[in-house]
């Protein structure tokens, strides 16, 4: 649970920075504006997390609200998608607690100043002009000298950062544990903590959400034998399943570093003794994308389906049209134990395509 105290200093320090920001902006005839004021009303009411960055923000947002949840502060939250496990629609939810957790891209971020920023994987160039202002600053210890910089050299005093390095406030190393990784962190007053990840690729996410559940005043164990009930979020690089030593992955990464990032992730699940497979939903510029990501990525095997998409008139898309047995046949036949079948693509059959392939794989003779 988060402690009285933490909400207390939350409320009054952002009450001091924002009548500091606008006393400063009447003395120099800066008009005030509204951009993000909605936003922030909302934000004023709670103990604000806001996660951004340039990769991993949705798990890293989700991670934190699955642990708030766990144990029972009732959060509030708005995520990129949905939770596994917590059902339709719950990429969004209203809690009574005091904490909300909110996935932010970088141009909402410079219209509000929450309570704790989280950035995940990496810093856009973008520059953060409140950073000074946020409460808390969680980032990767690489990122130190940059967001340094981005504050104008002065160097944010509210920065707690997380690393393999010497220097970080939370030192952690991340190493094959069974299936996944287990991630071990050391903290600055010598507390420690472990937690299991499903995708050795989330490890940094989840030791950005455990530091961040750490700075709301939850203790370091409790945050994470939270998170290791964590199923992950809807089609980000989720284990969708696996039968007879054959794992499923959804991704609908869609750039190409995060197409790369998440086919190299499937090569570790591999641990080396397997074969990486794609079956894609995709066309045009996206199917160049990702075959192009799967070569550099030496990926065994891509089949590439066609997106379903309305006739001229209709009002929506039935996906059950698309005739994907012949493309998930090929890929089923092709996969052996300790294989990794990633399915990426946003656009219909995609959402059917893992229950077809581990259905396929259940009934292959030859596994």
């Amino acid at each position: 649970m988060i402690t009285n105290t933490v909400a207390r200093n939350a409320i009054a320090r952002r009450r001091r920075a924002r009548n500091e920001r606008e006393t400063s902006a009447r003395g120099q005839d800066v008009p005030l504006g509204d951009r993000g004021r909605p936003l922030q009303e909302i934000m004023d009411s709670h103990v604000s997390i806001a996660v951004t960055g340039l990769r991993g923000k949705t798990s890293t947002a989700a991670m934190l609200a699955h642990i708030l949840s766990v144990l029972e502060s009732d959060p509030s939250w708005i995520l990129g998608a949905d939770l596994v496990g917590y059902g339709p629609g719950s990429r969004a939810r209203r809690g009574a607690g005091a904490p909300l957790v909110l996935e932010a891209d970088p141009p909402t971020l410079a219209t509000v100043t929450p309570d704790i920023c989280v950035i995940s994987g990496g810093c856009p160039g973008e520059s953060y002009p409140r950073i000074g202002e946020f409460g808390t600053v969680i980032a990767s210890h690489e990122e130190k000298a940059r967001l340094e910089a981005l504050a104008d050299g002065a160097g944010p005093g509210n920065l707690v950062t997380y690393g393999p390095g010497p220097g970080a406030t939370w030192t952690m190393e991340s190493r094959r544990y069974g299936s996944g990784n287990r991630i071990v962190a050391k903290g600055p007053d010598g507390e420690v903590l472990w937690a299991d990840v499903p995708v050795p690729v989330h490890a940094d996410n989840a030791m950005g959400a455990l530091a961040a559940a750490t700075a709301l005043g939850i203790a370091p164990m409790e945050a994470a034998r939270a998170l290791e009930s964590y199923q992950g979020v809807h089609r980000h690089l989720t284990i969708a399943g696996g039968t007879r030593s054959v794992t499923v992955i959804d991704s609908v990464a869609r750039r190409p570093d995060a197409i790369g990032a998440d086919l190299a992730a499937a090569w570790e699940l591999t641990g080396g003794d397997g074969r990486v497979h794609v079956l894609a939903v995709a066309d045009g510029l996206l199917a160049h994308t990702i075959r192009i990501s799967a070569l550099l990525q030496d990926v065994d095997q891509i089949v590439t389906l066609e997106p379903v998409r309305p006739s001229p008139g209709e009002q929506g898309v039935d996906a059950r049209r698309s005739d994907a047995a012949p493309a998930v046949q090929r890929i089923t036949d092709q996969a052996r134990p300790g294989d990794v079948i990633v399915i990426v693509g946003g656009e219909p059959p995609v959402e059917r395509l893992a229950g077809l392939v581990l259905d396929a794989l259940g009934d292959h003779p030859s596994l």
